[in-house]
């Protein structure tokens, strides 16, 4: 069957495609008990919005004879089925799983005996289409994919040490700025990925100073996890760090030269909304940073050229034009 058959005889929406079932197949996987603390944390990564109140109570209820997915039992949620959920897989993700196979990035993810797994288990899927068909523009010059180095390892251990609460000790040493830091001991929160920088990036907690830092994966060497474990619930901290130190800025961008889809891909590092104007043919794109990311945002803004005008807020709006200002007396000099 060629693919537009294919899609001619597949259900664009499914019952299953949808932000509850998904919610639901992870709650059930690996027989896990959820704190309410654990269940909080899970509502708010894979419910975001305003969730549908009627279908978490009926998700949570904790009156005996009412539990139709899970059994709260000591304070504590735990599935009602002693089995794994099982995962549905259409016939365009397994294309795009088997495309994956052959991507740039994909050491860096997965193991090698991961890789071979998904090799034979889709080895007679036939794809219509390939990753080299798609061609990426202005991506950072130096780096994942430029660099000879292996990150999957590194990404494994720092995925370990936020499961396990535990410490990683590394050393960061740069010659060419004259600083040297050894044995450095931190508890990673998160890994990120930049598409516009092809980085990958550590949030993690400095426990000396008692704060969160960031930095690119490629700057730090002699990485080892350590068996010191956080004391703290590190990851309610992390969250209220975010409330406290995130900021946003809204944007005004013409829908011209494919700048929408620029704008997509340059803040695909961070949060964002987007909504149209009919009426004056715009998007209004509002962004949702850190405030140690402020400097790449309005760097990033300053990329679009006079396809985006900040609208707020205020300061934003006055260090864009000043830099704006700055360059164009440069450049009139």
């Amino acid at each position: 069957m060629t693919g537009k058959g294919r899609l001619k005889n597949m259900n664009l929406f499914d019952e299953t495609e949808n932000k509850y079932f998904e919610f639901i197949a992870h709650l059930l996987q690996n027989g896990h008990k959820y704190s309410k603390s654990d269940i909080n944390y899970l509502v708010e990564k894979y419910l975001t919005g305003e969730p549908d109140f009627d279908v978490t109570d009926t998700i949570f209820a904790t009156e005996e004879g009412e539990e139709l997915v899970l059994y709260y039992d000591d304070g504590n949620y735990a599935p009602i089925i002693d089995a794994n959920f099982p995962i549905r897989v259409g016939a365009i993700e397994k294309e795009a799983l088997k495309s994956l196979l052959s991507n740039d990035y994909i050491g860096h993810f997965l193991s090698q005996e991961t890789i071979r797994k998904l090799e034979a288990s889709t080895k007679d899927i036939v794809c219509e289409w390939a990753p080299e068909k798609i061609a990426i523009r202005n991506v950072f010059s130096d780096g994942v994919t430029k660099q000879n180095k292996e990150y999957g390892p590194v990404i494994s251990l720092l995925a370990k040490a936020i499961a396990e609460h535990k410490a990683i000790k590394y050393d960061n040493i740069r010659e060419e700025k004259k600083f040297e830091y050894r044995n450095v001991s931190v508890f990673p929160v998160r890994i990120e990925f930049s598409i516009k920088n092809d980085r990958f990036r550590l949030s993690a907690y400095e426990p000396n100073q008692h704060r969160f830092i960031k930095m690119n994966l490629d700057t730090i060497d002699n990485i080892v996890l350590t068996d010191q474990l956080c004391e703290e619930d590190l990851e309610m901290e992390y969250r209220e760090f975010l409330k406290a130190n995130t900021k946003s800025v809204k944007l005004d961008v013409d829908p011209v030269n494919h700048v929408i889809e620029r704008c997509f891909r340059i803040f695909s590092y961070y949060d964002r909304k987007a909504r149209y104007n009919k009426e004056e043919n715009k998007y209004r794109l509002e962004i949702t940073y850190l405030k140690f990311d402020e400097a790449e945002v309005i760097k990033d803004i300053l990329s679009l050229g006079g396809y985006a005008t900040v609208i707020e807020p205020r300061q934003l709006q006055k260090e864009v034009y000043r830099r704006v200002l700055a360059a164009s007396k440069l450049y009139e000099s």
